[in-house]
């Protein structure tokens, strides 16, 4: 009995361990893409500031050539008075901007999303 409650007590340990380390690492590839999502929201804030409206899907696309759907990215905007942008995450991170979408097959997030809309809209 005393040796198996070990085990159990050892296979416990080390699976925690191994799930700390992933989640570890998965935050940690987080870490770089939340940089660029607030990168991409200082530029629409000054935009909207500079130019009394949200800068256009084309703009964005003109800003940030790499952000696109095969990376994950996607800007839903009708070039006017809304703007949405959603960026691929892999775990929960309490520095990363907007709502975080979470997958309905695994409860795990896969991106997050910030809503804009220009007070000075056109």
């Amino acid at each position: 009995m005393k040796k198996s409650l070990r085990i159990i007590f050892v296979s416990s340990i080390i699976i925690i361990a191994l799930l700390y380390t992933l989640i570890s690492m998965l935050r940690s590839a987080d870490l770089a893409t939340i940089k660029i999502a607030k990168e991409v929201d200082a530029f629409i804030i000054q935009y909207c500031e500079n130019n009394n409206g949200l800068p256009s899907a084309r703009v964005l696309q003109g800003q940030f050539p790499n952000l696109n759907r095969e990376s994950g990215w996607f800007f839903y905007t009708d070039d006017k008075t809304w703007l949405r942008v959603q960026y691929p995450m892999r775990w929960w991170n309490k520095n990363a901007i907007g709502e975080r979408r979470i997958s309905e097959f695994t409860a795990t997030v896969y991106a997050y999303a910030v809503d804009y809309k220009c007070k000075k809209a056109r």
